[in-house]
């Protein structure tokens, strides 16, 4: 089909007659002609799965991840939640169709961001929850990778438990790594994060080993991510290690392996120790219950944006929508561990936060999580925004719309479609989130009944929705 140029989210209008004008110049400047459409878009395409997450993930095959209520605080503090309409629940949810806008755009004053998906490539494995999903095959990873492509991602950061082991997250990172070998061309890089669950423990000479592989398998890989990209010293970063062995066997492990790396450790307090060359934040969830006050805990965001700020080391920003820990297999460590996705709101005020305090040294952002359905912090089946809208047409073509339910600073912009047949449509053009209305006579479509359909396209990770069919008849 046609590309049309999309007006940024952010463009407001003066008036209706100014967004009738701008529509029409588009539309006339690339289809003279009603000839010019092309009637070849499925429209289940704009509805139907579209994600690598597995459709059947559901109430009924995963009944462990579903039920009425969810704990948002270790004292015992439940909210209601209704396991027939997942959507709705604060549960992880089926996956649908996601937004293919660029995770870029979510920062819009630093383009220069290289995004990275967290991967916690471990379901399959007989240790975590069965949600009809196996990370650990080669047409997983194709499909995931290609998915975080689509999104704009430029890498993945792999949760890596060790070689070895029943988490089996190696044998995932060695398929990434024979996929990424296998596209001519590639761009897209891999980094491994060691957790601090790594197989044989966190002793000196365990972890030391454990390093050794990775120095040997994916450090001179083409395809690892590295400071500065392609160039430098690759990227090594650890989950929560440091807080577990302490400052003088950080200090050993790193020399005994040669300090050919750049060492990023999950959290900003021990940024001032010398074997630390960067760190991560993570989700900013709360522990104790939402702060009414601060529903997505955009305090905790700025502080750690300040934080590694002032160090002026290198430092990768975190993105998550959405987090809820009592979902996980075993809550003992989680219980209480909750951030609020506020039907897609959570995204779009973190990164307004982000975007407006990020500094220089920030050169990455992690998103938390693409796959940790245990803990509802996935974004892989998309984040739900409850959108819906009401369409209505007149008879001088002026297609125009309400928005029923949802928050529109979700929506990034609206795209518009023509069927005869109620199973084929053409694209006819598209407007930015907060305009409702659009003319579609200067197409002079052929006489006939048509339907025309609205899709509510999301911000990134943010599910799309289309609205229900309106009919449009052209008399002569």
């Amino acid at each position: 089909m046609n590309a049309i140029p999309m007006m940024e989210a952010n463009v407001k209008f003066n008036s209706i007659k100014t967004a009738r004008r701008w529509l029409i110049a588009i539309m006339l400047a690339h289809s003279a002609s009603a000839f010019a459409l092309t009637f070849n878009i499925p429209i289940s395409s704009l509805t139907n799965h579209n994600t690598s997450a597995h459709p059947a993930y559901n109430e009924s095959l995963c009944p462990a991840n579903f039920g009425t209520s969810s704990w948002i605080s270790p004292d015992g503090a439940t909210i209601a939640v209704d396991p027939a309409q997942t959507d709705l629940s604060l549960n992880s949810v089926t996956p649908a169709h996601v937004s293919r806008m660029n995770v870029h755009s979510l920062i819009p004053k630093r383009p220069d961001l290289r995004w990275f998906a967290h991967l916690c490539p471990w379901f399959g494995s007989s240790l975590h929850m069965k949600i009809g999903l196996i990370n650990n095959s080669t047409a997983y990873v194709a499909s995931m990778i290609e998915d975080m492509k689509r999104r704009g991602f430029d890498g993945v950061v792999i949760d890596w438990w060790g070689q070895g082991g029943a988490n089996r997250t190696d044998e995932v990172t060695q398929k990434i790594k024979s996929y990424l070998a296998s596209q001519p061309g590639n761009q897209f890089t891999y980094i491994v994060s060691i957790d601090k669950g790594v197989k044989g423990g966190l002793a000196p000479a365990n972890l030391e080993r454990q390093i050794q592989y990775c120095q040997s398998e994916y450090f001179s890989d083409p395809n690892y991510e590295r400071e500065p990209v392609r160039t430098g010293q690759p990227i090594l970063m650890f989950f929560g290690v440091r807080s577990k062995i302490g400052e003088p066997d950080m200090i050993q492990i790193k020399s005994a392996c040669g300090g050919n790396m750049v060492w990023v450790e999950q959290g900003t307090t021990h940024l001032s120790e010398p074997w630390e060359d960067g760190c991560f934040v993570w989700a900013d969830d709360f522990k104790h219950g939402v702060n009414p006050q601060d529903q997505f805990n955009l305090s905790a965001v700025t502080r750690d944006i300040s934080a590694m700020g002032r160090s002026g080391k290198k430092a990768f920003g975190a993105m998550c929508a959405q987090f809820n820990g009592t979902l996980t297999k075993k809550v003992g460590w989680s219980m209480g561990k909750y951030v609020p996705s506020g039907s897609g709101l959570c995204l779009v005020e973190r990164a307004a936060a982000i975007n407006a305090a990020i500094p220089a040294n920030v050169t990455r952002m992690q998103w938390v999580t693409w796959n940790d359905w245990e803990e509802g912090s996935q974004v892989e089946g998309g984040i739900e925004n409850n959108f819906a809208l009401n369409p209505a047409v007149t008879s001088a073509g002026v297609l125009s719309w309400t928005v029923t339910s949802g928050d529109e600073r979700t929506i990034d912009h609206y795209e518009i479609y023509a069927s005869s047949d109620g199973v084929n449509a053409a694209y006819l053009g598209s407007v930015a989130a907060g305009t409702h209305q659009a003319d579609v006579a200067p197409f002079n479509l052929p006489k006939g009944s048509y339907q025309l359909y609205i899709d509510a396209v999301g911000k990134p990770c943010i599910r799309d929705h289309l609205s229900s069919p309106v009919g449009y008849l052209v008399s002569q």
